[in-house]
Formats: structure tokens, sequence, C-alpha cells
């Protein structure tokens, strides 16, 4: 096909001159890190018991010296009807109050909302105390969904992350790229103890490989860090302050993903990638196939370089053959890429733009029968 030949010869300049660009001299700077100003210097956890017709006065007293004996802050009275276990905060100035409301059944069991404490738990619920005075009413993020922010958290953080990529990162060291995609304040991209080790051994002058031009600016990030090995996800700190937490690929088993699911079908969300369209390829390298494809269709076609190097799969030598027909991209991409070791997914950033993105081919693991 002469124009997929045209433009492939076309692609192969444009990566000879990326590659000029990528020997360019950079200096590497960690991106800044800030703390969150006006952040509660000091939290208080109070605690209201409402005694129902059933509750025993003696469990009252008992819970009563055990919150007290805890450092809590503890009244009692009778529940009226529109009483219901709660959790709410007050933050004023530099102190945070995370107030408590439960019931006591005749028991002795105490309920707040999504948790239940009989006498025999108190370890647990010193535990438990101890989490609200540090993460405030929303406890420890750790292993809660939405990685531990609420709705409404999570919806300011999807918006930020669903902008338009300011600009093109390609050819950019991975601190200028952070920089130039702009997070607002609100949400600084901040880099864990292991995420810096590695980001230190990046060569100076190491750019972004990809072109991520159309792309959100979360799923621009997150290819990004991912050529690095790296990965981000959204964090709550302590203070209740957001920010993007950056860790090694492998450190986290829920990060911010590389594509999300389609919303629509295949067709509505990306009819060109299902065009008929007159293909012949002899030995073309499979970089150029893809990078052709991507410009040719407009739906860009990126490859998980950080997993090929890891499965050892050497793409410089996977040369593409199609004899003379006519096909899809989809089927072109899927033949392009059989019995190499990997494996593509057509997926949407956060904007709900697509885009196929090309991974290694990772086994499931089967459960043992029983």
């Amino acid at each position: 096909m002469k124009y997929l030949k045209s433009l492939t010869g076309v692609c192969v300049l444009l990566s000879l001159l990326l590659t000029g660009i990528s020997t360019l001299p950079a200096q590497v700077t960690f991106p800044k890190q800030e703390i969150p100003k006006g952040a509660p210097l000091k939290t208080e956890v109070t605690v209201t018991l409402l005694l129902t017709r059933d509750s025993s006065a003696l469990y009252a007293q008992e819970w009563g010296r055990t919150f007290r004996d805890l450092g809590i802050s503890i009244r009692t009275r009778r529940s009226v009807l529109d009483d219901k276990p709660a959790i709410d905060e007050n933050v004023r100035g530099t102190l945070r109050e995370v107030r408590l409301t439960g019931t006591l059944d005749r028991n002795g069991v105490i309920q707040f909302p999504g948790r239940k404490f009989a006498r025999s738990d108190v370890a647990r619920l010193k535990e438990w105390l101890n989490e609200l005075k540090t993460f405030g009413a929303q406890g420890s993020p750790e292993s809660k969904p939405l990685w531990g922010l609420s709705n409404e958290q999570f919806k300011k953080v999807f918006a930020a992350l669903s902008e338009t990529s300011p600009a093109n990162i390609q050819g950019l060291t991975l601190d200028a790229a952070i920089r130039k995609l702009e997070f607002p304040g609100s949400l600084p991209v901040r880099f864990d103890i292991d995420a810096q080790k590695r980001f230190s051994q990046i060569p100076a002058n190491e750019t972004i490989d990809y072109d991520l031009g159309k792309l959100a600016k979360g799923t621009a990030l997150a290819i990004a860090l991912k050529q690095y090995g790296l990965a981000f996800y959204p964090s709550r700190t302590p203070s209740g302050a957001l920010e993007l937490l950056v860790t090694p690929w492998e450190a986290t088993e829920t990060p911010w993903p590389i594509g999300w699911e389609l919303k629509l079908s295949r067709n509505k969300t990306a009819p060109r990638y299902f065009e008929l369209i007159p293909v012949e390829l002899t030995n073309v390298p499979l970089r150029d196939v893809l990078l052709a494809a991507s410009k040719a269709s407009g739906i860009p076609m990126l490859l998980d370089e950080y997993e090929v190097r890891q499965k050892k799969i050497d793409i410089d030598e996977i040369k593409v053959n199609v004899s003379k027909k006519r096909t899809t991209w989809g089927i072109l991409i899927r033949d392009a890429i059989g019995g190499t070791g990997l494996v593509r997914k057509l997926v949407i950033d956060e904007r709900g733009q697509p885009f196929v993105w090309i991974t290694a081919f990772e086994p499931r693991v089967q459960s043992p029968k029983r």
C-alpha cells in the first residue's frame, strides 16, 4: 500500500529526529515537594453515646470509663426519633474535631457507621480511634475503594486528571514533563522514597518516548511514569490534603490505570479503528507500523516499553509482513503482534478519547480446583 508505505517512511524520519532530540543533555531536577498549607496540627475525637429503651445503664457506665481511659471525651443521652449513628468532622484553623455518634444496645454493643464494638473489642476500638486521630473522619485510606477518597474527593481528582494535556511531553525529561502537565497546586505530585531512588537512576538525557499530546493529563502522566517503571495513584494525607503519589510500578496493586474500560461500544468509541484499509507490508519494523498506524488512524497506538524490557522481548527484531489485502487497523495490529508475546487493548483516557495500549502478555493464574 503506497499510502502506508509513504507514511512509514515519514515515521522513520520522525523517529530519527526524535532520537536526535533525546540525545541532547538535560538537567534532571526533582519535582518540587510542598507541604499543604493550613494542615490541621491537632485532632480531637469526641463521642456521643445514644441510649435506647433497651440500653443497659451498666454498659453505658463501663463504656464511659473505657473512652475516658483512652483520652476521649464522651457524653451519653437518650436517643430521640431522628438520631442515628454518624461520623462528622469540623476543621477550625489548626484544630480538627472528629465527632462520633453511636448507639448502645442491650448487649453492650456500640454501633458507629460501618463499625461495631463489643466490650471485648477495646483493643480494636483503640486502633480505630488512633486511625481517626491521624487521618480524620474518613480514616486510613488503606484498603478502601477509590484509593480511600470520598466520592467528592475522587470526582475532584478525576476532573483535574481529565483536563487536556497543555502540551505534548514527548522528548522531555520526566521532571520537565510533570511540570509541563501543569497539575494544580491543590494536587501536587510527590515521589515516595523508593520512587525517588528510581528517579535518581534515570540517565540525564533520557526523555519521554511517546506522543501523548491527544491524551488527558491522568493518562499522559501514567504512561510517562510507566516508561521508567513508575506508577501513581491519588492519596489522601493525614492532614486531609490530596496528592498524586508516585511509587515503583511493582510496589502497588492499584495504580492509576493506563486506560479505562470503554463506556460505549468499540465501534462507537473508535469507528476509524474498524475501517477497511488496503495493506501490503514487507519486513517493516513493528515500531514503524505502530507509528504510521497512529498517524493515519488518529488513534494513538502505544507500546509498553517497560513491560517489553521486563519480559525481554526484542521489539527491534520484530518485522511485520502482510500480503496485499484489505483489513482494519485493529486486525492489522493484532496480526502484527501475533506470536510476539504482546497483546493489545482498546481503551479510553479520562476524557473518553480512545487509544491502543500494547503490552506484554501476562498469563492468568487459575485458582486450584477444589
